[in-house]
């Protein structure tokens, strides 16, 4: 809608102030075309195909502009609008070819015609300006897009990633496990959920402060992620707890997989000589369920296994109790 207001107001100063009918009448089709393309948004949703209309629009505008001013030196500058909008609305590869062929074109343009148009206006030295102008502006917007994807991108890792211990955090893991859980339902493939905590963790804090605690994190969830199959999804869900998902995995899969995670961590991890040790609850999903019933049923085989004594694996036994 700022294109529509924009395009209008510019249209009626051209009547009212200059009276150049012609050229107000490219403003007002353009405030016209930016009506149709928002009401095309809102009805499509298709976002990628109403902006390339938006960029297509203002590309007709500004070559309609600058040709019913006969190439006049205030016509051109207006060429400038487009790296901005192009790359926002474009994204940097889109933006980068469609900003340079238009300056290119332009440039080409002027040239060729150059015997036409006032000396005094497009001597050669201008049209050097000029492209030195839209080369700037071409490079500019073009690493302004790329540090801005950068950025989006490693604030969008940053998002789904646990800070301390560089794994899939809370929210990811969230996402994770629901699509995991429709997948073995629609294709029967079964999915082992896997609740694991650091036994005694409290103790490690207390004794040796909460910077020994978060190294011990750090080192367990390096250890986990080191011996975890490519397949397999790990993260922290919260606290001294990780949970892992093993896609396509059988319950006696999985609880290989567990029990030889437990050995690992408590052959290779210790504290001033001290074994550290997990505690592991898995269950099986197979059908349709909720991710809280998956978390559920491996939290109440977590508990179990604590319950045991620690340092042991336990399975959520569907049509029994533990």
């Amino acid at each position: 809608m700022v294109i529509f207001i924009f395009s209008a107001l510019i249209g009626s100063l051209n009547v009212v102030l200059f009276s150049a009918y012609q050229i107000a009448a490219f403003n007002f089709t353009s405030a016209a075309a930016s009506v149709a393309i928002w009401f095309y948004f809102q009805f499509s949703r298709n976002l990628k195909a109403a902006s390339w209309l938006v960029v297509a629009a203002i590309l007709f505008n500004l070559g309609a502009f600058m040709l019913a001013a006969k190439g006049a030196a205030y016509s051109i500058i207006w060429l400038t609008v487009l790296p901005p909008l192009a790359f926002f609305l474009l994204g940097r590869l889109a933006g980068s070819w469609v900003t340079a062929i238009a300056f290119v074109v332009t440039l080409s343009l002027l040239v060729f015609f150059q015997s036409q148009l006032p000396t005094l206006k497009f001597s050669t030295g201008a049209i050097l300006n000029i492209a030195e102008v839209f080369i700037i502006l071409w490079l500019v917007f073009r690493f302004y897009e790329g540090s801005r994807q950068a950025a989006f991108q490693e604030l969008k890792r940053l998002s789904v990633i646990d800070k301390l211990t560089g794994i899939h955090n809370r929210s990811r893991l969230d996402d994770l496990l629901e699509s995991h859980i429709h997948l073995a339902a629609r294709t029967s493939l079964p999915l082992v959920v896997i609740l694991i905590d650091i036994d005694h963790f409290k103790q490690v804090n207390d004794r040796y402060g909460h910077l020994r605690g978060d190294a011990v994190l750090q080192q367990v969830a390096t250890a986990l992620k080191s011996r975890v199959r490519i397949t397999d999804e790990l993260g922290r869900w919260g606290g001294e707890e990780f949970l892992l998902l093993c896609p396509d995995t059988s319950l006696q899969e999985g609880t290989q997989l567990a029990e030889s995670l437990r050995q690992y961590i408590a052959g290779n991890i210790n504290i001033d000589g001290e074994a550290l040790t997990l505690s592991f609850g898995l269950t099986e999903v197979r059908q349709q369920i909720s991710a809280n019933e998956a978390i559920r049923q491996a939290d109440e085989a977590l508990y179990a296994a604590k319950d045991s004594g620690r340092n042991r694996v336990m399975v959520f036994l569907q049509d029994s109790k533990i």
